[in-house]
């Protein structure tokens, strides 16, 4: 047992809702603001801001992804602890919303541009909702089931 879990580490997802993911992983790695970043066990310890995008856990060959959200990530060397708003399974994103998201925070954006916005003082929480809901569409594109990716597809060709 000590062998098996010496080249491992504990991960432990946490959102306000419920703990998202908690077990042994053979690495994981994360979307931070400074870009992708991985982990192994031994790992030297930081803490890491995360940014909306696909979370990749590794347990032994098999490999699962998920979406996280903003938050954070603290790593020492046999542990990494997710704090993150929200986090999720491919077939748990619901396409329709996310295009929605998308596109009420573009209109949002036009919006503020028009009021004598030059670009420049967007409203922070509408960049995170254009972010977040593009960053769900980037990670359907890639690992939702096909229905997803097709009703992605539809919804794009009609409405962006």
């Amino acid at each position: 047992m000590a062998e098996e879990t010496r080249h491992k580490m504990h991960l432990i997802i946490i959102t306000p809702k419920k703990t998202f993911y908690e077990g042994l992983v053979s690495s994981a790695g994360f979307p931070t603001i400074d870009g992708e970043f991985g982990v192994m066990a031994g790992h030297t310890p930081f803490v890491a801001a995360l940014f909306p995008g696909t979370c990749t856990i590794r347990v032994d060959d098999e490999i699962k992804h998920c979406m996280l959200s903003e938050g954070y990530a603290e790593i020492n060397q046999r542990a990494i602890i997710v704090i993150c708003n929200s986090a999720e399974w491919p077939e748990e994103i619901k396409v329709r919303q996310i295009f929605e998201s998308y596109r009420n925070s573009l209109a949002e954006l036009d919006r503020q541009s028009e009021d004598g916005n030059d670009g420049q003082f967007y409203s922070e929480d509408v960049k995170r909702m254009a972010d977040r809901s593009l960053a769900r569409m980037r990670f359907i594109e890639r690992y939702g089931t096909e229905a997803q990716k097709t009703r992605l597809a539809q919804l794009k060709a009609v409405g962006l």
